[in-house]
């Protein structure tokens, strides 16, 4: 599995430079973050009623952006 996700021809570059502790491109930051918050505002709103849930969708949401967000930025090169 690890190698068919390093090897992917959509994902794998992202991964090593992730991996390798190069960084994201200031792009891929934004897409990733407006995906993720998307998603978790659309799932809070309408895949759950109780409000614990909700809350900790909206606490996974704020650290998984924490960390993107203080990621080194990938200058182009």
């Amino acid at each position: 599995m690890h190698n068919w996700m390093m090897m992917n021809r959509y994902f794998g570059a992202y991964l090593k430079d992730y991996l390798e502790g190069k960084g994201l491109a200031i792009r891929t930051k934004i897409v990733a973050v407006s995906v993720l918050w998307g998603v978790i505002v659309f799932s809070a709103a309408f895949a759950t009623e109780n409000a614990i849930v909700r809350v900790g969708l909206l606490a996974v949401a704020l650290g998984v952006t924490i960390h993107l967000l203080t990621l080194e930025t990938k200058r182009r090169v």
